[in-house]
């Protein structure tokens, strides 16, 4: 896939201010279309995403990890994924799920509803599409925090599929790279096979939008460091999906590419 702006980087200040010009939502979904990346800052205080991180590690210390099939009330949950095999990317990170129809102790799909909102309409969708606690056209927002263990944290290269759900899936940077860790991070691939890590030229709480076919992935954090999952010494990260429910077969899945050239 040949993405003429590929590669091409561009800053905004404010979520708001772009959700509310429709000329400006116009213009970016046409840059990402084709492969540029905008970089946004989401305007959440720092010391609220670290609160966040706060409740994450003592959930992940005090519950056993779980895995849920993405079904209409299914519970929010967290798991480990040491490179299982039966994932559609294969990765190493502990992943923390939550869905609308679950109350939670941050009120995060509210909290985070500008950013959700801002995906749908360079989507071409309406704003509130898939917030619902009622899934929609076999669909649900999905809010996964991720974290990335120092020793080898990692996401394989890959592509998640641009469909009527979907055309950018934005991430949001919760940790200081020379400070919570200090190689690796989230990258995109350009037409020429250079890397772009995001965590080199973003800043804690801002949002990355990129075309969801573009290929990215997470090079490994901190590889030559002692793997430990109870610390939580690592990189963190946000998530904003739509996701087809378990039951729905007509929207492509994510495409990993390791090993692909």
């Amino acid at each position: 896939m040949e993405l003429p702006e590929a590669g091409k980087i561009i800053y905004e200040d404010n979520i708001p201010s772009i959700a509310s010009d429709t000329g400006r939502i116009k213009e970016i979904r046409k840059h990402i279309q084709s492969g540029a990346t905008y970089v946004i800052k989401s305007g959440i205080p720092r010391e609220n995403l670290s609160r966040i991180r706060e409740y994450l590690v003592q959930i992940g210390r005090g519950s056993l990890p779980n895995y849920h099939r993405i079904e209409k009330g299914c519970p929010n949950f967290h798991r480990i994924n040491r490179w299982d095999e039966r994932a559609y990317v294969k990765g190493c990170f502990h992943q923390f799920v939550f869905f609308p129809w679950n109350q939670d102790a941050f009120t995060l799909f509210e909290l985070f509803k500008p950013v959700f909102q801002l995906k749908n309409l360079l989507s071409d969708l309406p704003a509130d599409r898939f917030l619902d606690i009622e899934p929609e056209d076999g669909c649900t927002s999905r809010l996964a925090f991720q974290f990335y263990p120092r020793g080898g944290g990692a996401l394989n290269r890959h592509m998640d599929p641009v469909d009527r759900h979907q055309l950018t899936v934005p991430v949001m940077l919760m940790s200081e790279k020379g400070k919570d860790f200090h190689q690796g991070g989230l990258y995109i691939e350009t037409t020429d096979k250079k890397r772009i890590l995001f965590d080199d030229i973003g800043n804690y709480g801002d949002i990355v939008f990129f075309n969801a076919q573009i290929i990215h992935g997470v090079d490994p954090i901190d590889p030559d460091d002692e793997l430990n999952w109870s610390t939580f010494q690592g990189r963190w990260m946000a998530l904003f999906a739509v996701n087809k429910l378990s039951e729905a077969t007509d929207i492509p899945d994510s495409v990993d590419l390791a090993g692909k050239k």
